[in-house]
């Protein structure tokens, strides 16, 4: 694991020590623990991408999330970072806002929320009403030495790789060119996929999008693996794609990776387009399909023992 990732996970540890002792530690402990929410601001999460893991608060939310990079080590404080003081977050602990590196990052890579902090961050000069309810400032370094240098630099490298994390395929479109050549007909699709006419007739025009248990059996016939079958398809709609982001399906991903024994971006890939094969079957390609309903159900199916 890289330093990154380490440094975050220690520091996440540390932070469960440190809410251990506080007044109402089941109330941060079930906020932990519970099914991710849709981020808001003000929220603080531990954010996750390959091996980097670092805390974050967010300030703004769209299709994506601002949020600041936040550590527990006040003694690595410098001018452009603010102390909030224990009584301006739930976690009642020392944080520090690195608030200049503050990066518009994708949802992806949220994982888990951990506390809320009692200032309105979404407002426009925010800092300086934190300073009125008790955050800090401090100073500079003053030595090229600095271990303050080593952690702005870590910090600073997180929210690089965050900002260009992605996971959506962006999908070549040959399926059809790899069934010709295999001389996958109509027919023979029907007799390897179980799938009706209609849809044998619309994979083998690349009109359809397959799924991942039928990428598995696809596989052999066309000699590739399955991760190559499922890339042949057409990208998924920008819709799914979107609510596959979200958080609470992160956990729903990371289920069903340990279930299969696969990688997050395996499990995530396979639900992607299991969901779009089964949503083009029942709602045709004309019309937007009710996106998290269909997600809900593949994630029921698929996650049964």
């Amino acid at each position: 694991m890289s330093s990154v990732g380490r440094d975050g996970e220690q520091g996440l540890g540390r932070l469960m020590a440190a809410v251990g002792a506080v007044r109402i530690p089941n109330e941060v402990r079930a906020v932990v623990q519970a099914e991710p929410p849709d981020p808001v601001p003000a929220q603080l999460w531990r954010a996750r991408w390959a091996e980097v893991i670092e805390l974050l608060l967010i300030t703004e939310v769209n299709d994506s999330v601002v949020a600041i990079p936040i550590t527990l080590e006040d003694q690595h404080v410098d001018a452009r970072t603010l102390v909030l003081v224990p009584g301006q977050s739930s976690l009642a602990v020392t944080l520090v806002v690195w608030t200049d590196l503050a990066r518009r990052v994708p949802m992806c890579v949220l994982d888990r929320q951990i506390g809320t902090v009692a200032v309105d961050v979404s407002r426009p000069g925010w800092e300086a009403a934190a300073i009125v309810g008790g955050a800090q400032c401090a100073n500079d370094p003053v030595s090229a030495a600095d271990s303050r240098h080593q952690v702005r630099a870590r910090l600073q490298d997180a929210m690089d790789a965050f900002a260009e994390a992605a996971w959506a395929p962006s999908g070549t479109g040959d399926l059809a060119r790899l069934l010709a050549a295999a001389s996958l007909s109509p027919q023979r699709l029907i007799d390897a996929l179980g799938v009706t006419p209609q849809r044998a007739l619309a994979l083998r025009r690349g009109q359809a999008a397959v799924s991942d248990v039928e990428a598995a059996t696809l596989a052999p016939l066309l000699g590739i693996t399955e991760e190559a079958v499922l890339a042949a398809n057409a990208p998924p709609p920008a819709g799914l794609v979107a609510h596959m982001s979200k958080p609470h399906r992160r956990a729903q991903v990371m289920r069903l990776a340990r279930k299969r024994g696969v990688s997050e971006y395996r499990a995530r890939l396979a639900a992607t387009y299991g969901v779009n094969a089964q949503a083009a079957r029942q709602t045709g390609r004309s019309q937007e399909p009710a996106w998290e309903e269909r997600i809900d159900r593949y994630f029921q199916v698929t996650l049964e023992d």
